[in-house]
């Protein structure tokens, strides 16, 4: 079995791909035969350093102060059109946002592409675009014309998405043919 080492699943068949829990992408450990004549080097893992303190004031009868750390990771990010003259320029993302186009059956989806040029190809619930432990990701919701991503810095967009993606700041998105840029932090 593998173990994932986003999430710490470790159901993991041998030689899958994608975590099964998460599905973030999975690496193989290598193992290596050790000749019996030398003994294996075991690494500890390292423990994170203690908080810092903060200094109690001096008074006769000092009131204990707690430090408090925040456990939240959640960012902002903006969804760009690349397409002139769009009827929204951008769409601003704080929380999970469902990608698609209005149906009267299903209702309203977080960001509506029907008015957009192209948006004949965005399927009702096309995509999410969520956040995961303060990471921006993406997934297709079953879209027929699908989704697909050109990271940052790259000439061409890559295959169609299967499983869900990391995004990057900079990294350009089709829901179908409708286009946006994504921008975070």
């Amino acid at each position: 079995m593998i173990t994932c080492s986003a999430c710490g699943y470790d159901q993991n068949p041998d030689g899958a791909e994608f975590c099964d829990a998460c599905g973030s992408e999975l690496q193989e450990v290598a193992t290596t035969v050790i000749p019996s004549s030398q003994a294996p080097t075991v690494i500890q893992p390292q423990t994170p350093p203690p908080p810092p303190q903060i200094p109690q004031p001096s008074y006769s009868n000092p009131i204990p102060i707690t430090p408090s750390f925040s456990t939240s990771t959640a960012t902002t990010a903006r969804l760009i059109a690349k397409q002139p003259s769009s009827p929204t320029p951008e769409f601003f993302l704080d929380s999970n946002a469902i990608v698609g186009i209005f149906d009267p059956d299903m209702g309203p989806v977080d960001i509506d592409l029907e008015s957009f040029s192209g948006g004949d190809t965005v399927s009702r619930n096309h995509a999410e675009v969520y956040q995961e432990a303060g990471v921006w990701k993406i997934k297709d919701l079953g879209s027929t014309n699908g989704i697909f991503i050109k990271p940052a810095g790259q000439t061409r967009f890559a295959a169609r998405i299967t499983l869900p993606e990391t995004l990057n700041s900079g990294d350009e998105i089709a829901f179908g043919k409708v286009r946006f840029l994504f921008q975070s932090p």
